[in-house]
């Protein structure tokens, strides 16, 4: 073997070995969620409960994470790796380690599909939170609040994103 097989192995092993620390340990995940921009409104105690309801799952490259016009029934966080985003298969966005997929139509009331098709670009290590769960303790009215907070925050940064955009294009 050469120098790059072994780099590979063991950037392999270290991923394997993050996954497995994020199933396993219940703070490890509340950890990594903690690091998510939109999470910051929550305080500790509710993110707990949060993260014991986020599954962990690993994609590789090109596998799709969710599909233009899907129902939303999941949203991610990303904890490692990137994502593409298309919208009528053009490439509209990169999403990163630390950032949401799809917390928009997830937490809209009634049935809202999703709007992008979403692509793993290499390795990616998700958050995946499910709406049954969520749903459970958002029946709490002080948990309810700091997740309406927390998408509010989350769907003011992408407008703002999108503002700038747009004022690229028109320069």
């Amino acid at each position: 073997m050469n120098n790059f097989d072994d780099a590979m192995l063991s950037i392999e092993a270290s991923l394997a070995n993050f996954t497995k620390r994020l199933d396993d340990d219940a703070s490890e995940r509340l950890r990594e969620l903690r690091k998510c921009s939109f999470f910051d409104p929550v305080p500790g105690e509710w993110l707990k409960l949060i993260s014991e309801q986020a599954e962990i799952r690993k994609f590789t490259a090109n596998d799709c994470l969710t599909s233009e016009g899907d129902d939303s029934n999941t949203f991610y966080v990303v904890l490692f790796g990137t994502v593409t985003v298309y919208c009528d298969k053009k490439i509209v966005g990169k999403i990163v380690s630390g950032e949401c997929i799809g917390e928009g139509t997830f937490f809209a009331s009634g049935s809202i599909s999703r709007s992008a098709t979403v692509v793993a670009d290499g390795e990616l290590i998700v958050a995946e939170i499910d709406k049954t769960g969520i749903a459970r303790l958002q029946s709490n009215a002080t948990v309810k609040s700091y997740m309406d907070k927390a998408l509010l925050l989350a769907l003011f940064k992408k407008l703002q994103g999108a503002n700038r955009k747009i004022q690229e294009l028109i320069r």
